[in-house]
């Protein structure tokens, strides 16, 4: 039974370990998703202002239409890597509460075990002590 809830321990440390990767990956996936977003504003901006010096050059609504189809897909899947990140973050504490859990039971069978020890030692203390007493008055 110790066994096995030090193996369940190794378990959710590794199982807690992978999300932790996984969080790390998505992270990085929604920092990327924001920098392209970032770099596609910055260049629309850029292209509105060109296309105010230079009015005849260019149709700039079907530009802007091409944006703004642009940004919402960005905008959707940064949404979507959000959820993602929020359901790992949930998931990773459902684990670290089940390992905290493991962690307490660990403590409590260490203490019950320290209780029964020093219970035993006193015992024997007690023991010892009596078998002087009475030694010591018989003769």
């Amino acid at each position: 039974m110790k066994d096995a809830l030090k193996t369940l321990e190794r378990v959710k440390k590794f199982e807690i370990d992978e999300q932790r990767r996984v969080l790390m990956q998505k992270l990085a996936r929604e920092e990327e998703l924001q920098k392209t977003l970032k770099n596609l504003i910055e260049e629309y901006e850029r292209e509105k202002e060109f296309v105010s010096q230079n009015p005849t050059l260019c149709d700039f609504g079907a530009y802007t239409d091409q944006y703004v189809k642009k940004r919402r897909a960005l905008e959707k899947s940064i949404a979507e890597v959000q959820d993602e990140i929020e359901s790992i973050k949930d998931i990773m504490a459902d684990m670290f509460k089940e390992q905290k859990t493991f962690e307490i039971v660990t403590q409590n069978r260490k203490n019950k075990k320290n209780k029964e020890l020093a219970e035993q030692e006193q015992k024997l203390l007690d023991e010892v002590g009596t078998n002087t007493y009475i030694k010591k008055h018989q003769q």
